[in-house]
């Protein structure tokens, strides 16, 4: 098979791995194997090996595309004026939405990063490294009480990842679908617990009064 073109292959690409995205959300996150992604994708199997290099390669492209959007929406948040308090808020509510649309990304990017070398580092640093430095530039600010920034990350993706891990289950339980309705109000529960749990008591005080 001839090479295609730069900008076909980019086109190839692109279409892996939105076949990807498609069959990992559809699947709860179980692996695709190469020629499942490559139907969907509509594209010879091949293509998988000429655009990304081997499957663990474009699930590792695929990973670091999701949380690149996620990146940019924390130094967006970051760079407003806002109370801290209120970029919290509104962090948590777009860490849920992600959630909603890329509810494979953590358990993807764990199982890659189990695999040592260059690949783990680099999951690593595209999943929590920038999230824990959100929280560390954060919790400067004296409305919050000294909080370690990494379990601050473990307990707020841990809170909004099983949501929709356990998804079969939550849905059971709260007797009906998690829909628009129910994500705003985990988001308004999640925002409650996570601000009480960590706004100092002067904080508190001011308030209250």
């Amino acid at each position: 098979m001839r090479p295609e073109p730069a900008h076909g292959a980019d086109i190839t690409r692109d279409r892996l791995l939105q076949a990807t995205h498609e069959l990992l959300f559809e699947r709860a996150g179980a692996e695709p194997s190469v020629s499942d992604i490559c139907a969907r994708a509509g594209v010879n199997v091949s293509m998988v090996s000429y655009c990304f290099g081997g499957k663990r390669a474009l699930l590792q492209a695929l990973v670091e595309r999701t949380t690149g959007a996620v990146v940019a929406e924390l130094d967006a948040l970051a760079a407003l004026d806002l109370p801290a308090e209120e970029k919290l808020r509104r962090h948590l509510a777009g860490v849920v939405r992600n959630y909603l649309r890329y509810p494979y990304v953590n358990q993807l990017g764990e199982r890659l990063g189990h695999a040592a070398g260059p690949a783990a580092e680099r999951t690593t640093a595209v999943l929590a490294a920038p999230m824990v430095g959100f929280y560390t530039g954060l919790l400067t600010d004296p409305a919050f009480r000294r909080v370690d920034p990494v379990f601050l990350f473990c307990s707020i993706t841990g809170m909004c990842e099983f949501l929709f891990a356990a998804r079969r289950s939550v849905e059971d339980t709260l007797g009906g679908p998690v829909d628009d309705d129910a994500v705003d109000r985990f988001v308004e529960h999640t925002a409650a617990l996570v601000l009480h749990g960590i706004t100092s008591s002067s904080s508190n005080h001011r308030n209250a009064a």
